[in-house]
Parts: C-alpha cells; sequence; structure tokens
C-alpha cells in the first residue's frame, strides 16, 4: 500500500468510501497512507497472512506487493523469487484458509512475454509466455500459481498482466520518471541547460498511465472473470523518443539529449504492446494521456526537487 501503484489505488478506495487495509514491511518503519490501517506481516508466511486475513475479513484483495525491478533481479534472483513466487502463495494460502470467497486481483506483468516477434504483435492472452529474466520467470510462476489456486479450490483470483506504467510517485529507476526528475531538479537549481544521457531512443513499448490500470483493478474486482487472463495495455506502442520529447517540451529550461551506445541492451526487443481485449469487453479503454501522465510525473518532481532545497 505504500508503493506507486498501491497509493494510487488507496486514493481511489478512499474517495469512494472504502474502508482500506494494507500491509507494511515487518520492522521496515514504514507509515500507512493517511485514512488507511496499516499491517506489519511476512506475506511469504501462510500462516500469517491466514490470521492476518481472518482478522481483517476483507471483501476484496489486490495483491501488488513485489520486487519490480528486471535490473535488479539479475543482481538477486533468489531474492526476487522468494518475494514474488513465495509472496504470492503466502497471500492465496492465507486467502484459501481464512476467506475462500472474497476476490483478489493479482499484479502480473508483460515481462512475462519476453521477446516477440514482431510480425506476432499485438501480445495476447494467448501469445506463449517467454520470460527473459529473472523478474519475468518469478512473474510467470506467480502466474501459474494464482491459476491454480482458482482451479484447484475454486478461489477467485483475477491475473491482470500490465504493461508499463507511468504517472506521479514513479521510482525513478524507470526512464521516465529518471528523466522527469532530472528536468526538475534543473529547474529548480537554475542551470543553463539540462542533460540527459539515455539508452536507446528508438525502443517501442506499450505505455499506460498508472490510474487506469488503477481502474482496471476496480473493474476486475467487480466484474472480472476468473477463467480469462487479462492485459492492461494501451494497445499501441510509443518510443522512449517520442515520451522524451513530451518531456522536453514541458520542461522550464533547455534539454540536450544523447544516447549512449553502452547503455543499449544487445538483442533488446524492438517493439513490445498488447490488445486487451479481455479488459475492452468489460468496457475498460484508457482516458489518461501520455502528455497529462508526463505532465502530471514532472510536477510530482519539481514538488519533491522544491522540497529538497528547503
Amino acid at each position: 500500500m505504500t508503493g506507486f501503484v498501491g497509493g494510487h489505488l488507496v486514493a481511489s478506495f478512499l474517495a469512494d468510501g472504502v474502508e482500506v487495509h494494507g500491509t507494511l514491511l515487518p520492522d521496515g518503519g514504514e507509515t500507512p497512507p493517511a485514512g488507511t490501517i496499516g499491517h506489519e506481516v511476512d506475506i511469504t508466511d501462510p500462516e500469517a497472512m491466514a490470521a492476518l486475513l481472518g482478522t481483517i475479513a476483507p471483501d476484496v484483495i489486490v495483491h501488488l506487493a513485489a520486487a519490480a525491478s528486471v535490473g535488479q533481479s539479475f543482481s538477486d534472483p533468489s531474492g526476487t523469487w522468494h518475494i514474488n513466487v513465495e509472496g504470492t502463495r503466502g497471500v492465496l494460502e492465507g486467502m484459501r484458509i481464512a476467506v475462500p470467497a472474497a476476490r483478489m486481483v493479482v499484479a502480473l506483468s508483460g515481462e512475462e512475454y519476453g521477446r516477440v516477434p514482431l510480425d506476432q504483435l499485438p501480445v495476447t492472452e494467448h501469445t506463449p509466455l517467454n520470460p527473459l529474466s529473472p523478474y519475468a520467470e518469478s512473474k510467470v510462476e506467480a502466474d501459474r500459481l494464482c491459476e491454480q489456486y482458482h482451479r484447484d479450490f475454486g478461489l477467485a483470483v483475477l491475473r491482470l498482466r500490465a504493461f508499463n506504467q507511468l504517472g506521479p510517485g514513479q521510482d525513478p529507476r524507470f526512464v521516465v520518471p529518471s528523466i522527469c526528475r532530472q528536468i526538475a531538479r534543473a529547474e529548480v537549481a537554475g542551470e543553463a541547460v539540462c542533460r540527459l544521457e539515455l539508452g536507446n531512443l528508438e525502443s517501442r513499448r506499450d505505455f499506460l498511465d498508472v490510474r487506469d490500470v488503477v481502474r482496471a483493478y476496480r473493474l476486475l474486482l467487480d466484474r472480472g472473470d476468473p477463467d480469462r487472463v487479462y492485459l492492461a495495455g494501451a494497445g499501441r506502442s510509443e518510443s522512449v523518443r517520442e515520451l522524451v520529447d513530451i518531456a522536453v517540451s514541458l520542461a522550464r529550461v533547455p534539454v540536450e539529449v544523447s544516447s549512449d551506445p553502452s547503455r543499449i541492451r544487445e538483442g533488446e526487443q524492438a517493439d513490445l504492446y498488447a490488445f486487451p481485449r479481455a479488459l475492452n469487453d468489460l468496457g475498460w479503454v484508457p482516458r489518461i494521456q501520455l502528455e497529462q501522465s508526463i505532465g502530471d510525473t514532472l510536477d510530482y518532481w519539481r514538488s519533491r526537487a522544491l522540497m529538497e532545497v528547503d
């Protein structure tokens, strides 16, 4: 509940008057968002999760907790697997034991598809999974566990494979918030020019505002079919260069952009986007344009940069 997507989801629930409980890292010193109730628990411990869920007795659950960095998963594959797989198993077991009538949406990933031939785009729920990182492998296994618990125990577990998400509050390890943070810091510092050094500017991906993804979670909790797999995507791809151009157009200082060939991964997928057929069938379509997503992200980092100065 303290993460990027969690913060936006909490705000959506609270706006509708929903009582919100959420997990916090054990002894992690995390503070739950205002208006919510936080519980320190190890999600990889099924008995602890069953005890917590039995006490709260939730109607709906959204499982977002994960090690989310593809790059970091290569340096800590076992830690990534433990959090993403055993954490998912712990939540599913807790649900099975304590609240089997609840409905749950689990945050999965477009990274599960790995490298897809360009002539086989867009990705659909029927595209073969081809994980290319420890992170993606852990998400494929979590996906499989969710399917198993629905099949074997009848749990209403909804699987949402989300593609690249944008929006205010995202970790600056990701490309758009990294760009926006650098621009905001240059603005606040009064620099004559902001210099951005990036990797492959021509790489194309399916980008979606996090608030549109939150609407998808809420929709699946209400009306999703556990027998289907859902993809959250815009249905088209944008290049990193296009995202940079939008950010540069919104900047208050001149921006110089360069591409560092050493930061381009060999064999990188040139293009990837999804067809969110199952969500479309429920009436969901993205509402927030990239310009708004990037503008809101830039404003977020401007406020953070001002706080750093103060």
